[in-house]
């Protein structure tokens, strides 16, 4: 994984903690924080194409379905 999407995937996370998971929940909830992030958060974040931003989802629901992961 880039450092972009490890920002990101820390960012989703956030997300998905607030909702126990809920991956769609979780990503009304990044799009509502975006503007809160620090100006590196957003830059990294900003740098990635559409198939980085799904490969990090893909990992996080893949990982939640076959291994309960823990979020926060």
């Amino acid at each position: 994984m880039t450092h972009e999407q490890i920002e990101y995937r820390k960012y989703v996370l956030q997300g998905m903690a607030s909702y126990g998971g809920d991956v769609a929940q979780a990503l009304v909830w990044c799009g509502n924080h975006f503007i809160k992030l620090n100006d590196s958060q957003r830059n990294a974040i900003n740098k990635l194409s559409a198939k980085e931003r799904n490969q990090v989802i893909h990992e996080l629901t893949m990982g939640f379905m076959q291994e309960n992961v823990t979020y926060g």
